[in-house]
């Protein structure tokens, strides 16, 4: 059983949030949707009203580029791509359906196929089934790893926190965590929970590989945005199998160890560990009972988009707008205005009832 190390209260506000470590369908889109169907029913069966999936998990990370010369990889990613799940279609619908029918809200991650390229994605569906936010991770890793790949996400991509009935629920994948701007753009909407999508990775210094691609350091990434932001932070991965190795072509790889690969946690917004997994190599659903209450603790003694600033010295410009190769008319000042107002009126204390 997961390591739970926050016991429910007696604060009336107190709601539960889940964190996915599972083994994706590799390589199997249909697969990969009954799966994460599956999981999302389990989670609200135990009375979950947020749940965060791991990095691209329909149809799983490709570590592949990593593990292999081209010929190899190419053979694997040619099945990705057939797998890859697409923003509109059936399989995504499926999906929304699950979430509205479980009254929940879910992060899914996946590697979104949008014509003949594949981006790092992440959708927010609220508990009526709608996609409250959709998003790229911005950067593909810029060596020949990810950008074998997947390209970098669209500018719009950094509006990654929207409003749900259980508070402001923000989304990150994986080195995103780490992006000093981005993450000052992040913290500027106001972020109560956030999902940290992750790969897998493995324990530090496997086969004298770097320490930031650990699942340690993955998972320290999540719990310093948690520290910084004062909210919240689910950090999601997954778990490789022997199995799936294989199928993956990463058996003999020196940096890995099979089954592994998880490093499941959810912190609370002073950074500590609130619930977490207790084995690296196990499917698990992580619970942890939160409050949003607790973020005003914080936040009293270091608020970074406050209390804690000095923006009269140093501040970050932002452009979040995406030019389409043809625009027909323009109606993007609209929606950011929009969403800018949306912040505004809740730093000004519009909260959400919990």
């Amino acid at each position: 059983m997961p390591v739970t190390l926050n016991p429910s209260n007696s604060d009336p506000k107190v709601f539960k949030v889940a964190a996915v470590q599972a083994e994706p369908v590799w390589l199997d889109l249909q697969g990969g949707v009954e799966k994460t169907i599956k999981i999302i029913q389990e989670a609200a069966s135990k009375g979950a009203k947020i749940i965060g999936f791991p990095e691209v998990f329909i149809p799983g990370y490709p570590w592949t580029p990593w593990a292999n010369n081209f010929v190899v990889t190419a053979t694997v990613l040619k099945e990705y791509q057939a797998n890859a799940l697409a923003l509109h279609s059936p399989e995504m619908d499926r999906i929304r359906e699950a979430v509205r029918e479980a009254d929940l809200t879910a992060v899914i991650g996946f590697a979104e196929r949008d014509g003949s390229s594949l981006y790092i994605a992440q959708a927010t569906i609220l508990p009526d089934g709608t996609i409250a936010n959709h998003r790229r991770k911005i950067k593909a890793r810029p060596t020949h790893y990810e950008k074998t790949v997947f390209g970098d996400g669209s500018a719009q991509s950094i509006w990654n926190v929207v409003q749900t009935p259980y508070g402001r629920l923000g989304s990150l994948n994986c080195w995103e965590h780490i992006q000093p701007w981005f993450k000052t753009h992040f913290y500027s909407q106001h972020p109560q929970i956030f999902v940290g999508a992750w790969w897998p990775a493995f324990p530090p210094g496997t086969g004298n590989s770097p320490y930031i691609v650990s699942g340690e350091a993955s998972s320290r990434m999540t719990q310093m945005v948690a520290m910084e932001g004062g909210c919240f932070g689910l950090a999601c991965c997954h778990v490789v199998s022997e199995a799936g190795a294989e199928k993956m072509k990463l058996t003999g790889f020196p940096w890995f160890t099979f089954p592994g690969g998880g490093f499941t946690h959810i912190y609370g917004p002073d950074g500590s560990t609130l619930a977490r997994a207790d084995d690296a190599g196990v499917e698990q659903i992580v619970y942890a009972d939160i409050s949003l209450s607790k973020i005003d603790e914080v936040k009293t003694v270091a608020d970074i988009m406050g209390n804690y600033s000095r923006f009269d010295l140093l501040h970050t410009v932002s452009h979040g707008r995406n030019w389409a190769p043809v625009v027909y008319n323009d109606g993007e000042e609209k929606a950011v205005e929009e969403r800018i107002g949306e912040i505004n009126n809740f730093a000004a204390g519009a909260y959400p009832p919990t």
